[in-house]
């Protein structure tokens, strides 16, 4: 072998940072002969915003309040909960009445103004939300459907975030040393809620022998909202139901005369349904016609469209093999304001048409049709998206084929692209990643965290974005 071989070679390998995933476009075995020529190419690309009113979002975090952004105007987050019981559930013989129910809420962050005096009401649910509907699971699930706005409302209270209001506010060390803040906001309820609640175990003890039981039986769940305020969004990462009585022990005389209090827990837990409900205002729908540049903005606000010109690639280096493409966003800072939103350490570019599928099905980034990137330095980086790239070509081919045309045929070609307009398009998303002990990926999920960027592109000719494709020619 000859010494330009192995040097060409090497360089190659050194630029491109190939992958065992990395495929050729065209000629993917290597000829006789000993040259081979090892270049870059660019190509431009558009983006543009696009609007995302509405995610999936599975979530055991709860958000409450309201927040308007001289940005991005009006957001507001309010929730459904159910509570669950444990399996065969029983109350003690020896209780006498109720004498107080509430709920609490538990958050450790918040986004905005800690003391802004904000009111929460709280309504009791009169439907079961379907937990088989993938809809119940979107922020745009509409709380209206489930709960009857005629009706006096179970509890109201005025609340800040830190404060007054709230009945415990403390900072905890765990085993490892890392300090954390608890900050729990009780809600009294009505004690005729207590006393349904008593009065339907007392009915059919089998109401309260599984979750399911307890929610279709006995409490549906509850709708938490603001009605008034604005300037706080809570974090909520815990609910739950208290239930005190009074009951009547026997004492040292022998006689059922002694006089204590019990409690009873009922949890918002994962084996029942807790449904986010997020809304903006109109001031978004201008946000994303601006052409200077693209947005994303969590939760349920804003993302960024790309559009690639695959097409191109493929008929420019039929006979090349395709090492590699990196594309990077690049943010703009963030203008000055009161309560700033924070930037989104970690995005996803998926597949428009996946966009959904995605976070529904509880996939994690395959290198292939979805990519990772963290944010760094100012910039969110995808060093190699060239699977992607090989995967849309051969897509269109197959298609083209299936639909009885020629993919080398320009007309074909161009009929099938017409006909499925999100082929060659990725959204960048703002997303939350879990990590396992070994630093492993395990979920992704939308960020439903106050966040946002300003990023380079959008719709005007001038401002089209670059990726550069690194190629061999055999």
């Amino acid at each position: 072998m000859k010494i330009r071989y192995l040097c060409a070679l090497l360089l190659a390998t050194l630029i491109y940072s190939c992958d065992d995933s990395t495929t050729g476009i065209g000629i993917s075995l290597i000829p006789g002969g000993d040259k081979i020529p090892a270049n870059t190419d660019s190509y431009e690309f558009t983006t543009r915003s696009l609007l995302a009113d509405s995610v999936y979002a599975r979530t055991s975090t709860a958000y409450l309040g309201r927040y308007t952004d001289e940005q991005f105007g009006e957001f507001t987050a309010d929730f459904m909960a159910q509570f669950t019981c444990m399996d065969n559930f029983e109350f003690e013989e020896e209780l006498t009445k109720v004498i107080g129910i509430n709920i609490s809420l538990q958050y450790s962050t918040f986004f905005g103004d800690s003391l802004n005096a904000m009111r929460l009401q709280v309504d009791t649910l009169n439907k079961v939300i379907p937990e088989k509907e993938l809809n119940t699971f979107y922020t745009s699930v509409n709380p209206k459907d489930y709960y009857n706005e005629e009706e006096k409302p179970l509890a109201t209270k005025a609340f800040s975030a830190v404060g007054p209001s709230t009945s415990q506010d403390t900072i905890w060390t765990d085993s490892y040393g890392s300090n954390y803040r608890e900050i729990v906001q009780l809600i009294k309820l009505p004690n005729s809620l207590g006393e349904h609640i008593f009065n339907k175990y007392k009915e059919n003890k089998k109401y309260f022998e599984n979750p399911e039981a307890f929610v279709k039986n006995v409490l549906k769940g509850v709708y938490i909202r603001c009605t008034h305020g604005d300037g706080t969004i809570l974090y909520i990462d815990g609910i739950n139901l208290h239930l005190t009585f009074e009951a009547l022990i026997e004492s040292s005389s022998g006689e059922r005369d002694s006089l204590v209090y019990k409690q009873y827990l009922f949890v918002a837990t994962k084996e029942v349904i807790q449904a986010n409900h997020f809304s903006n205002g109109d001031k978004l729908k201008d946000l994303v016609k601006e052409p200077e540049h693209t947005f994303i903005k969590s939760p349920a606000g804003i993302f960024t469209e790309a559009t690639f010109p695959i097409t191109q690639i493929y008929n420019e280096h039929k006979k090349d093999t395709l090492n590699g493409v990196n594309v990077s966003f690049t943010r703009y800072n963030d203008k000055n304001s009161k309560y700033k939103m924070g930037t989104p350490q970690y995005v996803l570019m998926v597949r428009k048409k996946d966009m959904f599928s995605f976070f529904e099905e509880n996939k994690i980034a395959d290198n292939k049709t979805s990519f990772l990137s963290q944010y760094s330095n100012n910039t969110y980086t995808f060093s190699n998206i060239a699977p992607l790239i090989t995967y849309c070509i051969e897509e269109r081919k197959k298609g083209i084929i299936a639909a009885g045309g020629n993919p080398e045929k320009e007309e074909d070609g161009e009929k099938w692209e017409a006909e499925n307009p999100d082929w060659n398009k990725v959204v960048i998303i703002p997303v939350k990643t879990e990590f396992n002990t070994n630093n492993d990926i395990v979920e992704i999920s939308n960020s439903l965290s106050m966040e946002s960027a300003t990023l380079k592109g959008g719709t005007h000719p001038d401002n089209k974005l670059k990726m550069q494709v690194f190629y061999t020619t055999f």
